[in-house]
């Protein structure tokens, strides 16, 4: 039984069978992570500006139908329960069927949306596999976003810095911050999505992300993109250890490249040995581009960036 339920906008017969056949370039995903009233008044902005917009939420949000009645040009994914960003933005890459996905928030506002501009940065041969975006606090101040990676220990830290703003540039960063951004979908299934195995927001944001530079792909952030936030002033990760996390070492550290080769050593103490004999044995040690150590070692920051 799957664990969420359509609930799709209302349009004619015509234009649904219509729609079978061709594939929209831009879908909309908002994640229902506040309240309700946050969610209609999101809701009103979207549908007055964009089009294709799917709600990420859950059973109890959709109960009385109020809100599906006054958004009848809206999609719904419903879930039973509340579940990770990343198990919603799953769902959204099957059933959204696009070529790319926006992912915002409830909580947030869009304040910078370059369509073609960022339309053509996606086109592009070497395009990232998602393109992130500015945050910009309640005070109005640019919230640390870019992540550069970085080990402590056993423990991968990354160190963040604030984006520029004042100059149109694509800043690398790990991973996308709070899993938000334009994603190219088809490649996002074919990195094999989000780890829903693992539990913290923070691991799995990041374990999508390096997966996606290991295998050769950027993941950037522009200013042709950018969101605020009216009630936050900071973001604070919680980065502490989750059930999980072990998977993403095992990934992220668990292939060196020596002497042009990869070589499967494990990264200790932090070990899944499923995931190192059925996927990393199995397949990462072939197709991996780069190991995380030389993501380190190569990885530029903009000089004068503010940490």
């Amino acid at each position: 039984m799957s664990e969420y339920k359509v609930l799709h906008r209302m349009q004619d017969l015509g234009l649904r069978i219509s729609s079978l056949y061709r594939q929209e370039q831009l879908a909309i995903g908002i994640l229902d992570i506040s309240s309700k009233e946050a969610l209609i008044s999101t809701l009103k902005w979207y549908t007055e500006n964009m089009s294709n917009i799917y709600v990420m939420t859950t059973q109890s949000r959709m109960e009385d139908g109020s809100i599906q009645d006054a958004f009848p040009d809206v999609n719904f994914i419903v879930f039973k329960s509340v579940c990770s960003s990343g198990r919603y933005i799953n769902a959204l890459a099957d059933e959204c069927y696009a070529t790319y996905f926006l992912v915002v928030r409830s909580d947030c506002q869009l304040i910078a949306f370059e369509g073609s501009k960022l339309m053509e940065m996606m086109s592009e041969r070497n395009h990232p596999a998602i393109i992130c975006p500015v945050m910009i606090s309640s005070a109005g101040d640019i919230l640390p976003t870019l992540q550069a990676p970085y080990i402590k220990g056993r423990i991968v830290d990354p160190i963040s810095f604030v984006p520029a703003i004042d100059r149109d540039l694509e800043e690398d960063t790990l991973y996308p911050m709070m899993e938000l951004g334009l994603y190219d979908r088809a490649l996002f299934q074919r990195l094999r999505a989000y780890d829903t195995q693992i539990m913290g927001e923070f691991y799995q944001a990041m374990d999508f992300g390096v997966r996606c530079f290991l295998y050769g792909y950027r993941i950037f952030t522009t200013r042709s993109l950018a969101i605020q936030f009216p009630d936050r002033i900071s973001i604070i990760e919680d980065r502490s250890l989750c059930d999980g996390a072990n998977r993403f070492y095992t990934k992220a550290l668990s292939v060196r490249h020596i002497a042009g080769k990869n070589v499967v050593e494990k990264w200790k103490p932090y070990v899944d040995k499923e995931v190192l004999n059925e996927e990393v044995r199995k397949k990462q040690v072939i197709l991996q581009k780069v190991d995380f150590q030389s993501l380190i070692d190569k990885w530029k920051v903009r000089e004068g960036a503010e940490r």
